[in-house]
């Protein structure tokens, strides 16, 4: 009776073994594999020269690590190009990218916005401003749905030119603290994404991308992507300021909600170029990812977004 008990208690136990073993993800060798094709990053900047931040020393983020900022415009501008050439980045938008087109070999996608709109339009046309972005009210204390910002979106949807629009977190972290002159009017409870509803049912063909993916609001995220098929997350500053297990939760959050397809690469790079390391191996190490996941998260979903032709998404893909 006893060796009977035996047998079906160890039974038992290899039954709840095996599904327990069923509903881990699996770990295999192309997970674990690192993406090193064509990248596109859709957040970067470019500051002129007496920029504040130059010669900054990010706070410690929340996985610990300092950055030493540059000290110059030309520094910025000659370490950051570095890094586009070791990773591949064919493509990156950038605010003010303008002081970086000198080749005009359609690798600098051309950011920017200014609050007056018909300064914007004078952008567009004299230097090809190719995103409004980033758009920041944030820092200002100003939601989305503010009358005073209307117009941006209605440009922008009329001339179908993307939205990169920046609510949380941005970096660096405690930035109200660290920077209060530049950044004193941030405040936690203007930080939700939702506040975007308003204007994408105003706007209802407005390709926009919520820059840091909307963190932590991954469940208002996912409602927003639910709702909106064209909005779109780049998961800049995320990718590179918050633990790699957080990072890795947002990532599942919006992937195992079937919203793969729309997460965008970026680094908010301002003056410490040693992020853009740092954010594309945060990815990469996301073992959980297949190598076509990263594929899509580096570089075809921000292909799609922007339009690229089959014709220029085969040259990068062939270098």
């Amino acid at each position: 009776m006893k060796t009977i008990k035996f047998i079906l208690f160890a039974t038992v136990l290899l039954m709840f073994g095996c599904n327990q073993k069923k509903d881990q993800p699996v770990i295999t060798e192309q997970n674990s594999q690192n993406y090193t094709g064509p990248i596109i990053d859709m957040h970067i900047h470019a500051f002129n020269e007496g920029h504040p931040m130059f010669g900054m020393t990010h706070p410690p983020t929340l996985r610990g690590k300092t950055y030493k900022g540059v000290n110059s415009a030309i520094e910025q501008k000659e370490k950051t190009l570095k890094k586009f050439k070791k990773y591949n980045i064919v493509k990156a938008m950038v605010v003010n990218g303008e002081l970086w087109n000198d080749k005009d070999d359609g690798s600098i996608i051309i950011g920017g916005t200014n609050t007056d709109v018909d300064a914007l339009k004078k952008q567009i046309g004299e230097i090809k401003l190719q995103v409004i972005a980033e758009m920041a009210p944030f820092y200002s204390g100003i939601q989305a749905n503010d009358p005073s910002i209307m117009p941006h979106f209605d440009l922008a949807q009329t001339l179908n030119i993307p939205v990169g629009f920046h609510i949380f977190p941005g970096g660096p972290n405690y930035g109200l603290h660290v920077l209060p002159e530049m950044l004193g009017g941030m405040r936690a409870k203007n930080a939700n994404p939702l506040q975007l509803e308003d204007v994408l049912l105003k706007f209802p063909n407005l390709k926009l991308y919520i820059m840091h993916g909307g963190w932590p609001y991954i469940e208002d995220v996912k409602t927003l992507m639910y709702m909106h098929p064209n909005v779109y997350v780049d998961i800049a500053v995320v990718n590179w300021i918050l633990p790699q297990e957080e990072l890795e939760n947002y990532l599942k959050a919006l992937i195992t909600a079937g919203f793969g397809n729309r997460i965008l690469f970026g680094t908010d790079q301002m003056v410490w170029p040693e992020t853009i390391d740092d954010a594309i191996a945060s990815v990469n190490s996301s073992n959980f990812l297949t190598i076509e996941q990263k594929e899509d998260i580096f570089y075809n979903n921000a292909a799609r977004f922007l339009g690229l032709s089959e014709e220029e998404i085969k040259t990068h893909k062939s270098k």
